[in-house]
């Protein structure tokens, strides 16, 4: 059983609106969460955490199967990993990319934390 304490969630709206680009920061931890919708992509490349080393996950719902679909990859560059997929991938309309606050991620990080996630997804079947 996993054992529940508080904590506290910080999101930040750098445009001021939600439902624009998200930074969301646990306190107590060394990760933070920059969720981008496909259509603010041009305003997220001055997001700097996005510029790093992280694992990320593309979002959509595309018409013609019943569950959604999540794309899980890892990047050196976060932001740079979401235009190519702009170019290349149709499907997604939410980026969501998990970075280090303290840049201390490496490539080997990235690689085991999408290696994580993408068993995690298969194990919990919520996504195709």
């Amino acid at each position: 059983m996993i054992e529940k304490r508080a904590q506290t969630i910080q999101f930040f709206l750098p445009e001021g609106e939600p439902r624009g680009i998200r930074i969301v920061d646990i306190t107590t931890r060394i990760v933070r969460a920059v969720l981008v919708p496909r259509s603010k992509l041009p305003e997220a490349a001055k997001r700097d955490e996005l510029k790093s080393v992280g694992v990320y996950f593309l979002f959509g719902e595309p018409e013609d199967t019943a569950k959604p679909v999540v794309y899980i990859g890892e990047a050196e560059d976060c932001y740079r990993r979401f235009t190519q997929h702009n170019a290349t991938k149709d499907f997604w309309h939410t980026g969501v990319a998990i970075v280090s606050k303290t840049g201390s991620f490496t490539k080997a990080h990235a690689k085991y934390l999408e290696w994580h996630c993408i068993m995690k997804a298969k194990e919990i079947g919520r996504f195709i």
